[in-house]
């Protein structure tokens, strides 16, 4: 059975105040969904999905007693199912899901702006072309693909509204740079 917003409140009270009963309510009620879908969007075993949602029972536990969960602004089921969606992708560190052209781009993209051990002309000619590009495009490439950050992470350091003004300008940047590439290249030589 599904809490109401007043209900997921009254349980982080009510384990704020000691009361144990409430942590294992929430395990109990949640366990299964989080198992099943933590096996069927990440592909791991139940073992992994039973301890990732033991740690992040443990993580919610903790937030609430340390008085860093106030107040939800979403379900406790939602909340506690990121929590474990976090943990999950840390300990895979799963490598975000790349759409063909964008692998391509990856694939040709160096971390090092002008690194002179490029083996073909593409990736010497990508690499020079991230320099060109400005900003925030290479900041936007440069944390997604070269130092993990998520869409949310970009956004804070960058200082954007939200992670989709970010998703749409990672977007647009990742056009304009694939479109620098084919105006030195003919078609057939994208194959």
């Amino acid at each position: 059975m599904e809490q109401t917003y007043t209900q997921d409140q009254a349980l982080i009270q009510q384990i704020r105040s000691g009361d144990e009963a409430s942590l294992v309510k929430i395990y109990k009620e949640h366990r299964p969904a989080f198992l099943q879908w933590a096996q069927s969007s990440y592909r791991i075993d139940e073992e992994k999905a039973a301890d990732a949602f033991q740690d992040a029972v443990v993580c919610l536990y903790r937030n609430i007693v340390q008085g860093k969960l106030e107040s939800l602004t979403s379900s406790l089921k939602t909340y506690l199912f990121a929590i474990g969606k976090n943990i999950i992708r840390k300990k895979l560190q799963q490598p975000v899901a790349l759409e063909s052209d964008e692998l391509w781009m990856v694939e040709n993209l160096h971390a090092e702006p002008v690194d002179q051990f490029a083996t073909n002309d593409r990736q010497r000619l990508v690499a020079r072309l991230m320099n060109t590009i400005g900003e925030p495009c290479k900041s936007i490439l440069e944390l997604f693909y070269f130092r993990g950050f998520s869409m949310e992470a970009i956004a804070a350091r960058l200082q954007y509204k939200n992670e989709n003004v970010v998703k749409t300008q990672k977007l647009r940047c990742l056009t304009n740079l694939k479109n620098m590439v084919r105006e030195r290249y003919q078609n057939e030589d994208f194959v």
